[in-house]
């Protein structure tokens, strides 16, 4: 899978993506499995860094790199329903796993993957992070949104909808970490190389068009 920018060949360097695939779903799926061993999952959203995830990072990785922009969309959400399908299996509880809202989480992902399309042509540090800050941002305006939206927790008021956002303010701050963490490593020379074409530079040069 590869894809054309400014005369040079772009491919993504697959084991480490399949690592940041894997890592997400684990991370997702890892609360959940240690109820195994007497970890109360309320305790966990004090506990456990909720949020800290590749995932916008990958799903911006995807829309700037894979030449199929189909699977630049899809491929972050079947990593997300993997994990949602692991909640399931470790702990029995559809309800943990498909929850009413869950369809808004799947929509935000991919308008965040979108995105990512503002770098196919051309990347730079700024852009990748001004790309990473956005996705964040848009996920959380759009799934806070949601979860005021007949909330019995939240008045259903401005007011209301602002202690929403503000109670989601951790989850964001992990958004943003992990999104800078994984985003500068996903656009690094470790998970891309470019190539000149054959007829011209036969060797790939592992040197990222970032600037």
């Amino acid at each position: 899978m590869t894809k054309q920018i400014d005369n040079k060949t772009v491919q993504p360097r697959w084991k480490l993506v399949a690592f940041v695939i894997v890592y997400t779903a684990a991370m997702k799926v890892l609360p959940y499995v240690l109820t195994w061993f007497g970890f109360d999952i309320a305790d966990a959203f004090n506990a456990y860094p909720w949020g800290f995830s590749p995932i916008f990072a990958l799903g911006i990785f995807g829309a700037a790199i894979y030449k199929n922009k189909s699977l630049a969309i899809i491929a972050p959400l079947l990593v997300w329903l993997a994990g949602d399908i692991g909640i399931w299996a470790v702990t029995g509880r559809l309800d943990w796993a498909f929850y009413p809202k869950l369809p808004v989480i799947y929509v935000a992902f991919a308008i965040c993957a979108v995105l990512g399309f503002l770098l196919r042509e051309k990347r730079t540090w700024g852009r990748v992070a001004g790309a990473g800050v956005a996705s964040c941002v848009t996920f959380f305006l759009i799934t806070n949104l949601a979860s005021w939206v007949g909330s019995p927790k939240y008045p259903q008021t401005i007011e209301g909808l602002m202690l929403c956002y503000e109670a989601g303010l951790p989850f964001l701050k992990n958004h943003l970490a992990s999104t800078a963490i994984f985003g500068a490593l996903m656009f690094s020379p470790a998970c891309i190389r470019e190539s000149q074409p054959a007829e011209s530079q036969p060797e790939l040069i592992p040197a990222p068009n970032l600037s």
